[in-house]
């Protein structure tokens, strides 16, 4: 449930908006469930903005209409509790529908829709003198700074650029972040700021699983901008006319993947292999035919040319990847720019990334997520983890199987154990669990052959305490290729699929693991397919003495095996009873109600029996309604979640008078209605829901033309009527003299009561109260949410019966006085008490 609140320029309120469906009618309903609706934020555009629909009726048009003006703000509280101010730049405003759509921003049309000119930097400047130079008289000024000292030395050729653009441009050549914040007081904006980060958000270990926290996880892979080399042109230094190149420049990558041309053009070879247009089964390394990009940067020094060459190259050397996340259960503590742990099993999809954008829901209480800066992981497991189990499965491979006999399928599974002798008797896995320092990762190989038969392996290997830093696994592929021998391996074509093997073949598999450090290892194994076996010895003759079933009207006669079984009938729909043979006869038997499967059962008692059934009916005619005399027909259902009573009211001789009822309990909570003699019209309502009793009464009228009053009753009202007339304040004040305002707080806010503040006043006299000349007067809740903080008039008669009046200022949690309080008349009134009323 969220509240938003509306205001002109001034900061005067003109509505409140709310997605709680159980507020006050003077409060407008607001939806943000459309395509583009939402709270949005993003890293990149620096700003937020939210865009709903606000629903009210015809009486409610005019103001709706003003509330939402262009130009007016839009406050609110955000997800993470903090204040949120924006400016509504697009309204559409439809009084037919009832409906008006509208889109407010945070940068404020100060920055969004004033332009700045061409700019050229005489010197260094700091990002806040940029920003302040750019922004200065938008009413924003620098919050936290994280980069105070770094200077740039920028230009900017165009002359028509938004303010907000341009700041955001500032931002990326100082290579951070900007967001905007606000700081509110009541309904007034008294600091705006704009925050310099390094990196907006943090790492705060959230994991997000498919089918608990997210609905799915769409990917979208673009080659768009990829490139395999960059040919990058800077600024123009100082005394120069001619922009720097890389051509000339010295450099060697310490990592050994990138190299720099004489040529000026810093190309990564690695990447070339995947990408090269020469790349072919016969050419399987090409070293030439880069996809080369001339790009341009703001650097005036061969040394920082070459970072950002760099910089692009490593972000666009490979496809860019993004992900579109539909979460079902966004973390509170989930913000933008976070970093957050994406779990997909069953598509085996293990990555870290950054929430770039997001747009949530208030009417939902929901959120999407657009992430970038992404990290595949190979799993939630460290890479030594995985390293371990694929050694394990390495020495699991190539087992001899039985002669004549073929495998036919291979399980293997993990487990963590604390010995490396006994393998553990917990629960196995098919995914490879965390190994603590010094425990021990077990995988158990379970073969099954052909012939039904398994046998049952176990692997183990000692996860140790972590070391220096070494060579990594890069990648495995494990490929397979039949052979006439068990000693050397074939010279032909290994597949990435298992060939059959014939009898009397050996079935080899390679793999060939690359290191980090480029180097790689290269492994086989090799199993035998062996012959048919010899044809196995005759088996015992079967047991003759097994019992039989019969299906017959006559009894079974001959030789009668005992536990024989008789079904007394022509077919076995048409059986009356069933019977045993004892040895000697037949005798009687029964079947246990709990191995039954009935279609259909009519005309039976049933004592002491569990029914499992989605749906049971129990219809009723002419039942007495608790004994008063009045009779109904009807039926009582239950029906999956729902179990429910309708009937028909008869008089007491079983005619229908034309009301009918219905009663029904679901996990909703309680309804329960009864109509009108035309069998339509509800006549009194009671419903029930998740805390709160709704009644509905009709007053006049059928159908259509019915009128009702409804009122509801939740436990919250029942706590504000219990509470009535309780003590919020007890003290003596006369709410203002000539040098002292004065304020009063009472322990309760006045949104928190029933219907406001009751202020008990009493004769006032040398400094203190007399203890007579009581009178009270009363501050409604719904005046001060629609007028907070306006000065109000109460009327008072003092002791002496001159009339005498009290000017005060109500906010939600404290009353103000005014200065003159203390003069004439009005001085010899205090203020002594106020009450929940």
């Amino acid at each position: 449930m969220a509240d938003f609140y509306f205001t002109d320029r001034k900061y005067n309120q003109l509505g409140i908006a709310s997605t709680d469906e159980l507020a006050s009618s003077s409060v407008i309903a607001i939806d943000d469930i459309g395509g583009q609706e939402g709270d949005y934020q993003s890293v990149d555009g620096g700003y937020r903005s939210y865009s709903a629909t606000l629903h009210f009726s015809p009486d409610q048009s005019a103001q709706v209409k003003e509330m939402a003006k262009v130009g007016n703000f839009v406050l609110f509280k955000g997800r993470a509790g903090e204040s949120v101010w924006t400016t509504i730049l697009r309204s559409e405003h439809d009084p037919l529908a009832g409906t008006n759509t509208f889109v407010a921003e945070d940068a404020s049309i100060d920055l969004i829709n004033g332009t700045v000119g061409s700019y050229a930097a005489s010197s260094a400047m700091t990002i806040a003198q940029y920003i302040e130079l750019f922004a200065g008289d938008s009413g924003f000024v620098i919050g936290y700074n994280e980069i105070p000292d770094l200077t740039r030395t920028l230009n900017w050729d165009s002359d028509d650029s938004s303010i907000l653009t341009r700041i955001l441009s500032v931002a990326t050549q100082f290579g951070v972040e900007l967001s905007f914040r606000f700081e509110v007081r009541g309904l007034s904006v008294i600091g705006k700021y704009i925050d310099i980060r390094k990196h907006i958000g943090g790492n705060k270990d959230i994991y997000l699983r498919v089918d608990t926290d997210l609905n799915k996880i769409v990917t979208t892979s673009d080659i768009a901008d990829l490139c395999t080399a960059i040919a990058g042109t800077g600024g123009t230094p100082d005394g120069s006319d001619t922009p720097i190149t890389l051509k000339g420049y010295q450099w060697v990558d310490p990592n050994g993947r990138y190299v720099l041309g004489g040529d000026g053009v810093l190309r990564d070879p690695v990447a070339l292999r995947t990408w090269s247009r020469l790349l072919s089964s016969s050419n399987p390394d090409p070293v030439d035919a880069h996809i080369t990009r001339n790009k341009t940067y703001e650097a005036t020094t061969q040394a920082t040319l070459l970072q950002s060459v760099l910089s692009d190259l490593e972000k666009f050397n490979h496809p860019a990847v993004n992900y579109e996340v539909d979460i079902a259960k966004l973390p509170d503590t989930v913000n933008i720019g976070d970093t957050v742990y994406l779990v997909d099993e069953d598509e085996q999809l293990f990555l870290s990334a950054r929430v770039l954008e997001l747009t949530y829901s208030y009417s939902n209480e929901s959120g999407t997520a657009t992430l970038g800066d992404y990290l595949i992981q190979a799993s939630q497991v460290s890479a030594e983890y995985r390293a371990l189990a694929e050694t394990l499965a390495k020495q699991n491979k190539g087992q001899d199987g039985k002669d004549g006999i073929g495998i036919q399928s291979s399980i293997v599974t993990y487990q963590a154990g604390s010995s490396g002798v006994s393998a553990p008797t917990g629960t196995w896995s098919d995914a490879v669990p965390n190994v603590a320092a010094n425990q021990y990762l077990w995988s158990r190989t379970i073969i099954t052959m052909t012939d039904g038969s398994t046998s049952t392996t176990y692997s183990v290997g000692k996860m140790g305490a972590n070391g220096a830093d070494g060579i990594g696994l890069k990648s495995s592929a494990v490929t397979y290729q039949i052979g006439t021998n068990g000693t050397t391996a074939p010279s032909g074509t290994w597949s990435s699929t298992i060939p059959p093997a014939s009898q009397g073949t050996y079935l080899w598999s390679r793999t060939v693991t690359l290191y980090t450090d480029g180097t790689q290892n290269t492994s086989y194994s090799v199993a035998y397919q062996g012959t048919n076996g010899a044809k196995g010895d005759k088996g015992d003759p079967g047991s003759q003495n097994v019992p039989m079933t019969y299906v017959q009207t006559a009894a079974p006669t001959g030789t009668i095996v005992t536990n024989s079984l008789w079904w007394v009938g022509a077919t076995m729909s048409s059986v009356t009873a069933l019977k045993r043979w004892n040895g000697s006869s037949w005798i009687p038997e029964s079947i246990a109600q709990a191995v039954l499967n009935i279609i259909e059962l009519n005309a039976v008692t049933i004592n002491s029996a569990i029914i499992n059934s989605p749906k049971i009916n129990v219809p009723f005619t002419h039942a007495s309604i608790g004994g008063s005399g009045i009779l109904s027909t009807g039926k009582l259902s239950l029906n999956g979640t729902s179990y429910s009573i309708d009937g028909n009211i008869e008089d007491s001789n079983g005619n229908p008078n034309g009301q009918n009822y219905h009663t029904e309990l679901n996990p909703d909570g309680l309804l329960s209605y009864l109509t009108q003699t035309d069998g339509t019209t509800q006549m009194d309502t009671s419903r029930i829901s998740m805390g709160t009793l709704e009644l509905t009464h009709l007053v006049s009228g059928l159908g259509t033309s019915a009128t009702y009053i409804t009122s509801s009753l939740n436990a919250e009202k029942i706590y504000q009527l219990n509470n009535v007339s309780n003590p919020l304040w007890e003290g003596v004040s006369l709410m203002g003299w000539s040098g002292n305002a004065q304020s009063v707080t009472p322990s309760k806010k006045i949104t928190d009561c029933l219907n406001g503040w009751k202020l008990v006043w009493g004769a006032y006299s040398n400094g203190a109260f007399t203890g007579t000349g009581i009178s009270e007067s009363e501050i409604s809740k719904t005046s001060v949410l629609k007028y907070p903080g306006a000065g109000r008039i109460i009327p008072i008669m003092n002791y002496a019966n001159a009339n005498c009046s009290k000017y005060v200022y109500a906010y939600a949690d404290h009353i103000d006085g005014n200065t003159k309080n203390s003069d004439g008349a009005a001085g010899s009134v205090v203020l002594i008490g106020i009450y929940e009323y």
